[in-house]
């Protein structure tokens, strides 16, 4: 994805349930963005990885202390829109 591509809340928000999906090995529709990623299990070797794979669909770089200070998937999708904005 080009940096200067516009992305929308909910397609990042749905890539984001994507992704922590996959690595949670549980349904997409299992993970309530407004629920704490710690509570699905998202321990740093987790959100390491999935900041890895956020780096490289948004081209950006992601401060991971910033990103671990968001603990919901709404609040991440919401600070990473800031980051590519």
């Amino acid at each position: 994805m080009a940096r200067s591509e516009i992305i929308s809340h909910d397609e990042l928000q749905s890539w984001l349930l994507d992704k922590i999906a996959f690595y949670l090995d549980r349904p997409v529709e299992n993970i309530d963005p407004g629920v704490e990623l710690a509570r699905y299990g998202v321990d740093s070797v987790y959100a390491i990885s999935i900041i890895s794979d956020i780096e490289d669909h948004l081209q950006v770089e992601v401060d991971v202390t910033e990103a671990r200070r968001r603990e919901t998937v709404a609040d991440l999708t919401d600070y990473l829109l800031d980051l590519v904005a």
